[in-house]
C-alpha cells in the first residue's frame, strides 16, 4: 500500500519512487526485526540447553556468535526506523 502520491503520475494513482521506497524499506525493516527476534529465540535455547551439559568449544563459539548477530540485527532494524521515518516525513512534503 503507498505511502503517498507526492511526485505521482498524471493519473495520482502511482505512487512516487520515495514513497514506493518507504514501502519497501518498512517491509525490510520487519523483515530484518522477525530474524533477529527468530535468532534471539535460537540463541537462549542454545545457551540454556548447552549450559546444562559440557559444550565443545566451536559449540561455545557458535552460541556466542548468534547472539552477536542478533544484536547487529536489531541494530540495523533500529537504523532503518530511522531511515523509515525521515522518507515519511519527505513523502509528507511540506506542512
Amino acid at each position: 500500500m503507498p505511502t503517498s502520491t507526492r511526485g505521482s503520475g498524471p493519473d495520482q494513482g502511482t505512487p512516487s519512487p520515495l514513497a514506493e521506497a518507504l514501502d519497501k524499506s518498512k517491509q525490510a525493516t520487519e523483515d530484518v526485526k522477525k530474524a533477529a527476534d527468530d535468532l534471539a529465540v535460537v540463541h537462549a535455547v542454545l545457551d540454556t540447553k548447552l549450559a546444562r551439559g559440557a559444550s565443545d568449544g566451536d559449540v561455545a563459539r557458535a552460541v556466542a556468535e548468534t547472539d552477536k548477530v542478533e544484536k547487529r540485527l536489531t541494530r540495523s532494524a533500529e537504523k532503518l526506523d530511522e531511515v523509515n521515518e525521515t522518507l515519511e516525513r519527505e513523502t509528507r512534503g511540506p506542512a
